[in-house]
């Protein structure tokens, strides 16, 4: 057991040592992985926020569908449950030809009385609802399921708006994956030549360790703690960069684009430390281990 303790404690040394011996290396591998955790987490809060506005949006979208003239009032009223039984319908609002007067004579203000000749009994306007969806991007498998109900005259929706929103929704998306990716292999390229200048200044050292029967473990993990440190090392600055950042970028946004409403950095901040801490922990492990294999063989 005092040899296993004493085993961990020379990891954690030697570890830690190697961050110094290398200084401007261990500084260059740190603000490296800061930054791609900087640009790749802007990102994906962005998007995520573009997420919520979207999804506000979508519940701001409607359907307008308007019934067949020769259709009773009461009929119209009854198609309710069936219209609500589409999957991918979340409410539907009827409006009776009756009520869409009175709004529309309201709209019209003082010209209404172009409307005297109406009533609710005898109104132009036809019985209708109008649609929220739980999803727009299933808007046409939508549109087609509300045409075979019988009584369903005409259709209204705004497709340009809904495709509009769902294009800015996949550019974010795929750029925030390809930034995820591309950082993060550069990352791990920094941490892979920061343990590869450490392990070379240490070749002898290696070499007599192994001739005297040192394991590769008992190499290697010095190493692994040393890439580990500096991406833990990272996160923790990256996330304290990150709050600020955010914050600033949400008061801009709230001053320029009051209708664009930002996530909450609070609301997310456990999930982003434990991706940030997570990630870059991963990175640092894998640039060393990757390095490590290559001077087994010393």
């Amino acid at each position: 057991m005092k040899i296993r303790l004493s085993s961990i404690a020379y990891f954690w040394k030697e570890g830690i040592h190697n961050i110094f011996l290398h200084g401007f290396m261990s500084f260059a591998a740190v603000s490296v992985i800061v930054v791609c955790l900087l640009i790749t987490g802007s990102v994906t809060l962005i998007s995520y926020s573009v997420d919520l506005n979207i999804l506000k949006l979508q519940q701001e979208s409607e359907i307008a569908i308007y019934i067949d003239e020769n259709v009773p009032t009461e009929t119209a009223r009854g198609l309710q449950s069936t219209i609500e039984a589409i999957p991918n319908v979340a409410d539907a609002e009827f409006e009776s030809g009756g009520d869409a007067l009175e709004d529309f004579r309201v709209s019209l203000g003082e010209n209404a009385v172009l409307l005297d000749g109406y009533s609710a009994e005898n109104s132009p306007l036809r019985d209708g609802y109008y649609i929220t969806m739980k999803d727009v991007a299933l808007v046409d498998e939508t549109i087609d399921a509300l045409e075979e109900i019988d009584g369903v005259a005409n259709i209204v929706v705004k497709e340009e708006v809904i495709n509009k929103l769902l294009q800015v929704q996949r550019v974010f998306r795929t750029v925030a994956a390809t930034l995820i990716v591309a950082l993060g292999l550069i990352s791990v390229f920094i941490i892979s030549n920061t343990v590869k200048l450490a392990m070379f200044a240490r070749r002898d050292e290696i070499s007599i360790q192994k001739m005297v029967g040192a394991t590769n473990s008992f190499i290697r993990w010095p190493f692994i703690i040393e890439g580990m440190l500096l991406g833990l090392l990272a996160s923790l600055i990256a996330f304290g960069l990150e709050w600020w950042i955010y914050s600033e970028l949400t008061a801009l946004l709230s001053s320029e684009l009051s209708s664009f409403t930002m996530a909450a950095f609070e609301d997310v901040k456990f999930l982003v430390l434990g991706c940030f801490a997570g990630s870059s922990v991963l990175v640092g492990v894998c640039g060393s281990a990757l390095t490590i294999r290559r001077f087994m063989d010393v």
